[in-house]
């Protein structure tokens, strides 16, 4: 029923899914933008994340504000090593970094299933609190997770805008070329940019596993989000994974409350289709020559 606090709850539920769902995406689209890299091992890195806040968090019980990032650079950091090993080869190949990739995602995904086993878990809630704003009573929780992933998304727009490598990473998304040739040094940006990626990745995955639930095989329900944000709002565009993350996270939760998660799904790949065919380059993203 269409009700004042009813729509309230779902705003609330939309603004925490749009979080999950812009943080996941960003760092699937700036490893395109930059370094023209179809990612499909986006949401493997994605699930690591939740395993690393579950193990930080739910079995060593650090403090989860303290856990949350934590895991997510501990995620980044080891990542670095497949940036040397496998990543590096794919660089400026757009083609062949698809085939490439989707062999590490299945690598990844069933190397967790040998050290943890397929079974599911679930992450504990930083605080079981409830709030409450007049008819509209919402878990803390929410609130907690849509700040930390603000403050990432700011201190991400803050370095990118002003500062040096910030403006370097712009620069080498532009034209590699014309960038190497005013100094950048493009080998270290593209691992800046795999690990600030990688970082976001693994952050929005705990939050993903504590609001849903963790095992190996939940990277690829946020490979699919990754791809639909980035459909929508447009393939490099970061202003267009704000937006396209925006309207998924609402849609998602305005039609799983009154039609389902089938319905939700099914009017998600829609969309994508009728963009595709329409205007396949996103919402904000450049048309090519």
């Amino acid at each position: 029923m269409f009700t004042p606090a009813v729509l309230a709850q779902i705003s609330v539920d939309g603004i925490g899914l749009s979080a999950i769902y812009i943080l996941i995406a960003l760092g699937f689209t700036l490893l395109f933008g930059i370094m023209r890299v179809v990612n499909f091992a986006h949401g493997a890195f994605a699930m690591l994340g939740g395993y690393a806040l579950y193990f930080l968090y739910g079995n060593m019980g650090l403090p989860y504000l303290v856990a949350a990032p934590v895991a997510a650079l501990a995620v980044a950091t080891v990542a670095l090593i497949l940036e040397r090993i496998v990543y590096r080869f794919f660089y400026q190949k757009m083609f062949q970094s698809m085939i490439g990739l989707l062999g590490l995602d299945m690598a990844l995904m069933f190397t967790a299933v040998i050290l943890w086993n397929a079974e599911e878990r679930s992450v504990p809630p930083a605080t079981d609190t409830l709030v409450q704003f007049g008819n509209v009573i919402f878990p803390a929780q929410k609130l907690i997770i849509a700040g930390i992933a603000a403050a990432a998304l700011l201190a991400f727009y803050v370095f990118t805008r002003y500062s040096r490598y910030g403006l370097a990473m712009r620069a080498a998304a532009q034209d590699v070329s014309i960038a190497e040739a005013q100094g950048v040094n493009s080998t270290f940006i593209y691992k800046l940019a795999f690990f600030i990626a990688i970082f976001m990745a693994a952050l929005a995955g705990g939050f993903y596993a504590q609001t849903y639930a963790l095992s190996p095989f939940v990277g690829e329900p946020q490979l699919m989000i990754a791809f639909v944000v980035v459909i929508l709002g447009g393939m490099g565009s970061i202003p267009g994974v704000a937006l396209g993350g925006l309207l998924l996270g609402f849609a998602n939760s305005f039609l799983g409350t009154f039609y389902g998660n089938a319905t939700s799904v099914f009017v998600s790949f829609g969309a994508v289709i009728l963009l595709l065919i329409f205007r396949p380059w996103g919402l904000l993203g450049a048309k090519e020559a």
